[in-house]
Formats: structure tokens, C-alpha cells, sequence
């Protein structure tokens, strides 16, 4: 998303043309938000290491406990496909907040959207001070996800450290780790990416912790070898709602990293996005027990 929610309410299985006779998706974030014109420049990076506990929802989504000026033990999501960072209307109420009107771009359409400055935030050893977000409306994405989401942390605070998910003791520690496998990514100024290849086609997708499988753009699909089935659905973002369809992709690569078959979603998207990168790959569709991303040496490691 993101940011921003997108949480599959209603499935419909069928059968497809492959081995797969029923698909059923989990929730998954995936409405990754671009704030228009504004420009996010690079933190200073800390050298202090530490550790912060986060909670997993949905077999997912990271969630750690922050701080927003005098507001504590505030609930935010990691997303590594959101930047800037954004925090929820009410948050920016209870601060008092004023700010001016910007555009926010999700894949699938723009919505207006609010930029304000936040006056400090710390995540563990991360801290920034007047640190420009998007206001959203997380109310209804945190009743379907059963949390109060108060904010998104996206790459533009991230990408001040190296850090390292690890699943099994639901601990980020803020430095690279290696990892058994690895592949090497792409980071721009508003995003991750890294190459997927399948069927010979080299596939350029944005990397986003807050989606757990992969999710491809309409246009990416020509001249690709994969399998569709029936299984259709739609899902909610803060954009509303999002029509989905499945195909099964015969074998896969993450740079030169086998694997196998993948199951992706596919949805339309905006040709301004089309244009930039092909879609999203969620991290958990690797089911990693650690997950490095090196910032340093611009390398995703993980352990399975």
C-alpha cells in the first residue's frame, strides 16, 4: 500500500486451467501511496544498532508500537511500498495539525490527500523531526484488520537504516544480516524494486512488506506464460474497492533465486504506474524466517 489497506472481502473460488481446482487469497496490503510532487530527501543514516519487538497480523503485516510527538504507544504498520509515510485523520487532529492539499497516487486511481508536518516520530532508534506525511483514513481498513492503525512507516523512514525482519522472534533489528538467499534490488527515491522472471519475461516489481503475495498490473501479463483461473474477488484499499483475478505463473526467479510456481493476483492500474514498474511483490510469499534488506549494498537476503 501502500499504503494502505487492501483486504480481500469477498472471493468467489472456481476452477482453474492448472492443478489448482480452488484459490482462496488472505488480506494483503498492496495500494501503494506516491505523494505527488513532493520530495523526500535522504535521512541521515544512525549508527546505533538496537531491536524492536512488532506484532504480525494476517500472517504479514508488521506492526510496532512508535511515538508521534506527545502521542505514545501508537500502532504502525511497516510497509516498505509507501513513502512518504502516512498517519491516520485522527492523529493529525488530536496534534492539531494544518497542512496544505497534495495529491496522493495509488496504483489504481489518485485521490486528494493532505500533507502535514509531523513534529518528531520515534521508532526505536529511528527518529525524525518535522518529517513530512499524508493524512489517511485507516478507520475502516483497522476494523477489517481488527487494529487500530494509527499510521504507515514507509521507505522514506526506513531507508534511514539497514534492517532485518526476523519472523521467528517477531523482532526488527536495525541492521543487515546474511541471509542464505539473496538477490540484489533496486532503490530509487520512492521506492524498492527488484527483477522477477518468469516464462523469459524479466518482470521489474516494486518490493512491499505490506503485501503477502504477488500482484500484477494488467498490462504486464502480455507476451507472459502463465495459467488464469476462474477465481475472481475484490478487495478494499482507502481508494475503495479493487477487482482482482488470479493466474498461476509455471516458474518463477527473484534475480537468481529459484522459486517455482507462484500464484499472483492481478488488478488494472493507472498507465502512470504501468509505466514504472510491472507490480508488486509481497515478501512473505517467500515465507521467510529472516528477511536483511542491506541498504549499504542494496542486497535482500532472507532465510527459509
Amino acid at each position: 500500500m501502500s499504503d494502505n489497506c487492501f483486504v480481500p472481502i469477498r472471493k468467489r473460488p472456481g476452477h482453474g486451467r492448472g492443478a489448482v481446482a480452488c484459490v482462496l487469497l488472505a488480506g494483503f496490503l498492496s495500494a501503494i501511496g506516491f505523494a505527488g510532487d513532493i520530495t523526500v530527501p535522504a535521512p541521515p543514516k544512525k549508527a546505533q544498532a538496537a531491536e524492536v519487538p512488532f506484532s504480525l497480523r494476517q500472517g504479514y503485516m508488521i506492526v510496532v508500537e512508535g511515538r508521534v510527538a506527545d502521542l505514545d504507544r501508537l500502532n504502525l504498520v511497516i510497509d516498505t511500498g509507501t513513502n512518504p509515510s502516512m498517519i491516520d485523520k485522527s492523529i493529525s487532529d488530536k496534534l492539531s495539525l494544518k497542512g496544505s492539499q497534495r495529491g496522493l497516487s495509488l496504483f489504481n486511481k489518485d485521490l486528494a490527500s493532505q500533507t502535514v508536518m509531523l513534529p518528531d516520530l520515534e521508532l526505536g532508534p529511528l527518529q525524525r523531526v518535522n518529517l513530512a506525511v499524508m493524512v489517511a483514513d485507516f478507520s475502516k481498513i483497522g476494523k477489517q484488520l481488527g487494529i487500530r492503525v494509527d499510521g504507515v512507516i514507509g521507505l522514506d523512514v526506513l531507508g534511514a537504516s539497514s534492517f532485518t525482519l526476523d519472523y521467528q522472534k517477531n523482532r526488527i533489528l536495525f541492521h543487515a544480516s546474511h541471509e542464505r538467499h539473496s538477490t540484489s534490488f533496486s532503490a530509487g527515491p520512492q521506492f524498492i524494486t527488484v527483477n522477477l522472471k518468469t516464462g523469459g519475461k524479466d518482470l521489474r516489481m516494486l518490493l512491499d512488506t505490506g503485501t503477502p503475495q504477488l500482484i500484477l498490473f494488467n498490462d504486464s501479463l502480455r507476451n507472459l506464460d502463465y495459467d488464469r483461473l476462474a477465481a475472481t474477488g475484490t478487495g478494499q484499499n482507502i481508494s475503495g474497492t479493487v477487482a482482482y483475478g488470479t493466474i498461476i505463473l509455471p516458474r518463477a526467479k527473484l534475480g537468481s533465486e529459484d522459486v517455482g510456481p507462484q500464484r499472483a493476483s492481478v488488478v488494472a492500474s493507472q498507465k502512470s504506474a504501468e509505466t514504472s514498474y510491472d507490480g508488486l511483490i509481497g515478501v512473505a510469499f517467500l515465507h521467510p524466517k529472516r528477511l536483511s534488506f542491506d541498504f549499504d549494498r542494496r542486497i535482500l537476503g532472507w532465510s527459509n
